[in-house]
C-alpha cells in the first residue's frame, strides 16, 4: 500500500490561486515519474466538472478517468498553504493532497484522511503547522473521543406502561413519557408539537433541546405486543430525549445496537423497568448457547450464488418469523450477519457451492431455520443446475435478472466513500454532477467515429446522470430524520405502484428487490448515525449509499459487484425526493439519444421508432451499441468529445453517421442541405427496395449471397420481405440476454422453430452463445478479468458450461427438422476447440438425425486466419467477424473511445488476413462469408468482392442496398482494386483508393 512520507510534503507554500497549486502539484508528480505530461490538464478538467474541496480546509485534486492512462505509478504529494487558497464556492483550502492512483494503493491514506476530517477546528490547526512531520501526525493520529457521562437511572426513566394498542398508541406513549420527566412548560410544548421519528423495528424517537441545562430521558414500552396491531410501522417503544449535553449519546447508541442486530422486538418484550435499563447497558445477547439456538447448514447451488434477488427472497422468508435469525458463509469470512438484512446477506459473497449456516433463537426458531434451509434447497426462485453434470440436461427457467445500469465510480467517488464517516458530507461523485452549459454556437460541429451510417435530424436527449444539490450539514436532527423517513416511504410507495402496473416479470422482480433494499435496517442505521453527527438527511443518505455501493462494486465476483448498480439506483431514487430533483425520462417524441455509454442490456428494449440516432462518448465503430444501432438502421456516432454531455436536451442537431459528425444548432442553410441529403438517401433506399428480390449478381455475372444479421427472433418475419437470401448471422446472445434466465430446451426450440418457419426454406446461420467481454449474462458467473476481451469468452466460456451449449445445439437441430441450418462457433483460436465443439454436435446429431447441417467457425482471432489452411480441411465454411478481427489484429479495444478512430477494418493487415482465409477455404472447396460491419460498408464492398468473399450478411435495412450495389459492380474490376488495396500502406490509403475508383 502507498505510504506518505515527509518527502511527499511541502510546508509553508505561498501560491496565488488554485490553478497555480494544481500546476505545482502536477509538475512535482511528473518530475518524480508518477505521471506523464498532460496530467495537469486532466486535473483542471476535473475541477471544471466539480470542485475537489473535501472540507475542513482540505482539497484533494486529481485527474479525470480519461487521463488515468497517464499515471505511471501511484503517488501522492501534499502542499501546506497557511495563507489559504480559494478553492471554489467560497471555500478556502489550507492543505492540498494530490493523488495519482493506478489502483487501490492509496485507500489507506484516504481512510486516514476521513478520520482526520472528524477532528474539530481543523483549519486553525492546519494553518499553525510548520513542519512536514506535523502533517503526518495530523493524518495518522486518531482524535480522542470526548468522554460521555454514564447512563444512570437518574438520567433515564423507564416504564412498561399499561396502554391499549390503538392507532393512537404512539400518542399514549408520548404522554406517558412526558409524565416521567421533570420538563419545563416550554419543553413540554415542544415535545407535543414535534412528531416522533420511526428509527426501526417499531422503535420511535422524540427529541428536543433543554431549557434548564439538564438532559432528561424516558423510555416507555406498551403492555401488549405491538405486532398484533394493524398500524404500520408498528409501535414497540419510544425513547424521549430533552438534550442539554452529550450524555444522551451512549443511550441512543445502545438502543441502536439492539436495532442493528435485529433484536428491537426482544428489547421491547422486557416487562420490568430495571431489567430494561440493564439490557440497554449490557447490550443484546450475542453468545447464546448452542442448546438455546437452532442451527442448520445448507449448500448453495444457485448458478451465481446469493446475489440480490435470491438474497431478497431469503430475507423475506426470515422476516416471517419473530426469531432472531443469523447466517454466516462457512466458506467466506465466517462472520455472523442478520438474515433479515438484504445488505448484510449479499455482503457475504456467497457463491455456488458455498455452505450457509443458519442460526436462530426464539419461540419459532426451528420453523425459521427449516424454512430458510428449504428455501435454499428449492433454489430461491431459480432453477438449480443438474447435479450429474449431464451435458444434455435441460436448463430450466431461472429467476429474473434486473436491467443494470453501468455506473463507473471515479476517484472522486472513492474519496467520497472513504470520507463517509466525516462530519462534512462528501460532495457527490463526479459521475453524478454533469453541469448543463449554455447552448453551443450555431452550426457547431462535433466529430467522432462513424458507428452506423445514415442521417438523423431532430432534438437531442442527453441521458446524463442526475445532479443533486443539497446542504451538507443541518441543525435539527429530528427534522432530517423525518425528511429521510418520508422520502424512503414515498420511494417505496412509488416502487410498489410501478411494480403493480408492470406486466414484465423481470421488471417486477427488480422493483421488489429495490423495495427490499430501501427497507434494509443496516443501511438506515448508518444514515441515522451520520444524521446524529450533524449531517443533513441528503448528505447522510448519499454518503452511506455511495459507500455501500463502492464496497459492493469491489466484490471479486463480477455479478455480485454489479449489484452496486441496484444500490446506487435506490440511492438516487431517494436523493431525487430529498433534493426535489425531477426524474429525467426520455421524451415522448423522436430524439437523438446522447449518452456517456449505452450497454447491451439497455439496447435490448430500445424503441427504433422513437430513437432517431445514437451518440456516445465512449465506444467505437465495433462496440455492441454500434452493432445493434446498425442492425436497427439507426445512425450512430461514437467516441465523441465529452462536451456533448453538457448540451441541453431539446437542442436541434444533425447526426451524420456516414461522415462521423454531429452538428449542433444548425443554421437554416445547413439544415436544408441535410434534409435534401436525407431525402436522397431515402430515395436511393426506396429504389433498392423496389428491386430487392432480384439476385445479387454483378454485371459480369459473378453471383454472391446476401443474408441478414439478426439479434433475436422478433424480426424473423421481415427476412423474406427484405429480399434476403436467408439469415447470415443470428446473434443468440441477445436472445439469452432478453430472457429472464437461460432459456431451456423447450423455449429455445420454439424460438428457433419460429425462425425456420418464417424463412420459408432459406438457410439459417447461427452463431452459438457468445458472451463474455462486454456482454456478461446476469445469470452466468463470470469473474472479473483485467482484460475480458482476451479472457474467458465465446467458445472458451461454453467449454466451461457445456450443458448450455448442448441445449442450444439440441434446440437448433430439433427446430430445423431437415431445413438448412448453419452453425458456427465464436472465438475459435485452436484446432482442439473446434474439434471439441464438433464432437458435441455430432453426438446430438446422431440422436436427432438432422440432415441439412453445416458446421463452421468464425474467423475473429488472427491465429485462426493464419492457420486457416488447417481448419479448412475440417470445417464446412468460414464466417469472418471483421469487428473482432480488426480489434485483435490492430490491438485496439473497440470500446475505447480514445483509440476507436484507429479501428478501421480496411487496414491492409486485416485485408491480408481475409485474403489468406479465402484462399485456404477455396483450396478445399469451402465458402467464406463476412458478417461483421465491414460487410455493410458500401465503400468497402468492391474490395470484399475482389478478395473472393462468397457471402455477405448485413442488417435487414441494408440488404436491398447492398444487393443493388453488387448488381452495379464489375467483378473483374473489383479483383484489380482488391489487389491494389492489399499493397496499400495503411487504412486511409485504402479509403483514398476506393474514393478514386467510384
Amino acid at each position: 500500500m502507498l505510504a506518505l512520507s515527509v518527502e511527499d510534503i511541502r510546508t509553508d507554500v505561498n501560491l496565488a490561486d488554485k490553478n497555480a497549486v494544481i500546476q505545482a502539484l502536477a509538475q512535482w508528480l511528473e518530475q518524480e515519474g508518477h505521471v506523464a505530461s498532460g496530467y495537469q490538464a486532466g486535473m483542471l478538467a476535473r475541477e471544471a466538472k466539480i470542485a475537489t474541496y473535501l472540507g475542513q480546509g482540505i482539497a484533494i485534486p486529481h485527474g479525470t478517468q480519461e487521463c488515468r492512462h497517464l499515471i505511471k505509478k501511484t503517488g501522492i504529494k501534499v502542499l501546506h498553504l497557511p495563507q489559504g487558497v480559494e478553492w471554489g464556492g467560497g471555500e478556502i483550502a489550507y492543505l492540498v493532497l494530490c493523488i495519482a492512483a493506478r489502483s487501490d494503493e492509496h485507500l489507506d491514506i484516504l481512510k486516514q484522511l476521513a478520520t482526520t476530517l472528524s477532528q474539530g477546528d481543523l483549519p486553525t490547526r492546519i494553518k499553525a503547522i510548520t513542519q512536514p512531520q506535523q502533517i503526518l501526525q495530523l493524518l495518522q493520529n486518531t482524535p480522542a473521543l470526548t468522554p460521555t457521562p454514564t447512563i444512570t437511572s437518574e438520567l433515564l426513566r423507564v416504564e412498561h406502561i399499561q396502554t391499549q394498542l390503538t392507532l393512537n398508541s404512539l400518542l399514549a406513549l408520548t404522554e406517558s413519557a412526558m409524565t416521567l420527566m421533570p420538563c419545563t412548560v416550554a419543553e413540554q410544548a415542544r415535545l407535543k408539537q414535534t412528531p416522533s421519528i420511526h428509527i426501526g423495528q417499531g422503535w420511535w424517537l422524540s427529541q428536543n433541546p433543554a431549557d434548564d441545562g439538564h438532559t432528561k430521558a424516558a423510555l416507555v414500552t406498551p403492555y401488549t405486543n405491538s405486532e398484533l396491531m394493524t398500524q404500520q410501522p408498528p409501535v414497540r417503544g419510544l425513547l424521549m430525549l430533552v438534550i442539554a449535553d452529550l450524555s444522551h449519546k451512549v443511550l441512543l447508541d445502545q438502543l441502536l445496537v439492539w436495532l442493528k442486530t435485529e433484536q428491537g422486538a426482544e428489547l421491547a418484550a422486557i416487562t420490568q423497568a430495571h431489567r430494561l435499563l440493564a439490557a440497554l447497558q449490557n447490550g443484546p445477547p450475542v453468545n447464546t448457547s448452542v442448546s438455546e439456538r437452532v442451527e442448520q447448514a445448507a449448500i448453495v447451488r444457485n448458478t451465481h450464488g446469493i446475489h440480490a434477488r435470491p438474497g431478497a427472497i431469503l430475507v423475506q422468508v426470515a422476516k416471517q418469523y419473530a426469531a432472531d435469525v443469523r447466517v454466516r458463509n462457512q466458506d467466506g469470512d465466517g462472520q455472523w450477519v442478520s438474515a433479515k438484512s438484504l445488505m448484510k446477506m449479499i455482503s457475504l459473497g456467497t457463491k455456488s457451492g458455498h455452505q450457509l449456516l443458519f442460526s436462530a433463537a426464539g419461540k419459532d426458531a426451528d420453523l425459521a431455520v427449516a424454512a430458510l434451509v428449504n428455501a435454499v434447497e428449492q433454489g430461491l426462485g431459480e432453477t438449480l443446475p443438474p447435479l450429474n453434470g449431464d451435458i444434455h440436461a435441460d436448463i430450466e427457467q431461472q429467476a429474473s435478472p434486473a436491467n443494470e445500469y453501468d455506473v463507473t465510480s471515479s476517484v472522486a467517488a472513492s474519496l467520497s466513500a472513504a470520507a463517509s464517516g466525516s462530519s462534512n458530507a462528501p460532495a457527490a461523485p463526479a459521475s453524478l454532477t454533469v453541469p448543463l452549459q449554455s447552448p453551443l454556437a450555431a452550426n457547431t460541429e462535433l466529430t467522432g467515429v462513424s458507428a452506423a451510417g445514415g442521417i438523423a435530424i431532430g432534438p437531442i436527449f442527453v441521458d446524463a446522470p442526475p445532479q443533486f444539490n443539497y446542504l451538507k450539514q443541518a441543525d435539527d436532527v429530528s427534522v432530517e430524520r423525518a425528511a429521510l423517513a418520508a422520502a424512503i416511504s414515498l420511494a417505496r410507495s412509488d416502487l410498489a405502484a410501478t411494480q403493480a402496473q408492470s406486466n414484465d416479470e423481470q421488471g417486477r422482480n427488480m422493483l421488489a428487490m429495490h423495495r427490499e433494499l430501501l427497507a434494509d435496517s443496516s443501511l438506515s442505521f448508518g444514515v441515522h448515525k451520520l444524521i446524529n453527527e450533524g449531517l443533513s438527511a441528503a448528505a447522510a443518505w448519499w454518503s452511506e449509499t455511495d459507500t455501500a455501493a463502492t464496497r459492493q462494486a469491489a466484490n471479486t465476483d463480477a455479478l455480485l459487484a454489479e449489484r452496486a448498480a441496484d444500490i446506487r439506483d435506490v440511492g438516487r431514487r431517494v436523493m431525487a425526493i430529498l433534493c426535489q430533483s425531477p426524474v429525467i425520462t426520455p421524451p415522448d417524441h423522436p430524439y437523438i439519444w446522447v449518452a456517456q455509454d449505452i450497454g447491451p442490456s439497455q439496447l435490448v428494449n430500445l424503441d427504433p421508432q422513437r430513437v432517431l440516432g445514437i451518440v456516445t462518448v465512449s465506444g467505437g465503430a465495433f462496440s455492441h451499441s454500434a452493432i445493434l444501432a446498425s442492425a436497427l438502421g439507426i445512425p450512430a456516432l461514437a467516441a465523441v468529445n465529452e462536451t456533448v454531455m453538457s448540451l441541453r436536451s431539446g437542442t436541434d442537431a444533425i447526426l451524420n453517421g456516414d461522415q462521423g459528425s454531429l452538428r449542433i444548432n444548425p443554421d437554416p442553410q445547413t439544415l436544408e442541405q441535410a434534409q435534401q441529403q436525407h431525402q436522397q438517401t431515402q430515395q436511393d433506399a426506396e429504389q433498392a427496395w423496389a428491386l430487392r428480390r432480384l439476385p445479387a449478381i454483378t454485371e459480369d455475372q459473378h453471383s454472391i449471397e446476401v443474408g441478414a444479421n439478426l439479434s433475436g427472433v422478433n424480426d424473423a418475419s421481415r427476412v423474406v420481405m427484405s429480399g434476403s437470401d436467408g439469415v447470415g448471422l443470428l446473434r443468440t446472445e441477445f436472445v439469452f440476454m432478453s430472457q429472464h434466465s437461460a432459456p431451456n430446451l423447450a423455449t429455445q426450440t420454439a424460438l428457433y422453430r419460429r425462425l425456420f418457419d418464417d424463412l420459408e426454406g432459406r438457410p439459417l446461420l447461427v452463431r452459438t452463445l457468445d458472451v463474455g467481454g462486454d456482454k456478461p449474462l446476469p445469470y452466468w458467473p463470470v469473474a472479473k478479468e483485467d482484460n475480458p476481451f482476451l479472457g474467458v469468452r465465446g467458445i472458451r466460456l461454453c467449454m466451461q458450461r457445456p450443458e448450455l451449449l448442448a441445449t442450444q445445439i439440441r434446440a437448433l437441430l430439433t427446430a430445423a427438422n431437415d431445413r438448412p441450418v448453419r452453425i458456427m462457433f465464436p472465438m475459435i483460436t485452436d484446432i482442439s476447440e473446434w474439434r471439441w465443439a464438433k464432437r458435441l454436435v455430432n453426438e446430438i446429431q446422431d440422436e436427432i438425425k438432422a440432415t441439412q447441417v453445416e458446421l463452421g467457425i468464425m474467423i475473429e482471432v488472427p491465429a485462426a486466419a493464419l492457420n486457416a489452411a488447417v481448419f479448412a480441411k475440417e470445417v464446412d465454411f468460414f464466417s469472418i467477424g471483421t469487428n473482432d478481427l480488426t480489434q485483435y489484429t490492430l490491438a485496439i479495444d473497440r470500446g475505447n473511445g480514445e483509440v476507436a478512430h484507429l479501428a478501421d477494418a480496411l487496414h491492409p493487415s486485416v485485408l491480408q488476413l481475409i485474403k489468406m482465409t479465402v484462399d485456404a477455404a477455396h483450396a478445399q472447396g469451402k465458402w467464406v462469408g463476412v458478417c461483421g460491419e465491414l460487410a455493410a460498408d458500401t465503400q468497402a464492398l468492391p474490395v470484399l468482392l475482389g478478395l473472393g468473399i462468397d457471402k455477405l450478411s448485413v442488417s435487414l435495412k441494408r440488404v436491398a442496398l447492398i444487393k443493388e450495389q453488387v448488381r452495379r459492380a464489375n467483378f473483374g474490376a473489383c479483383q484489380q482494386l482488391a489487389a491494389r488495396a492489399l499493397l496499400a500502406e495503411d487504412a486511409p490509403s485504402v479509403r483514398r483508393l476506393l474514393e478514386k475508383s467510384v
